[in-house]
């Protein structure tokens, strides 16, 4: 069984399409930790505070 030869073209559309991919993984995974984030963060407030030494 032979091998397909990628052309130059070819192999930049292929690489594209891959990296295309590979963004939208990442956006998907930052997306989701940024949920599970939220859902833990509490609001903190804090007072001032005078001091004398």
């Amino acid at each position: 069984v032979g091998e397909r030869v990628i052309k130059g073209p070819e192999m930049i559309e292929v690489t594209n399409a891959k990296v295309a991919m590979a963004k939208e993984k990442l956006k998907e995974a930052r997306t989701r930790q940024k949920s599970y984030a939220d859902k833990h963060r509490r609001s903190l407030e804090f007072q001032p505070v005078i001091m004398f030494s």
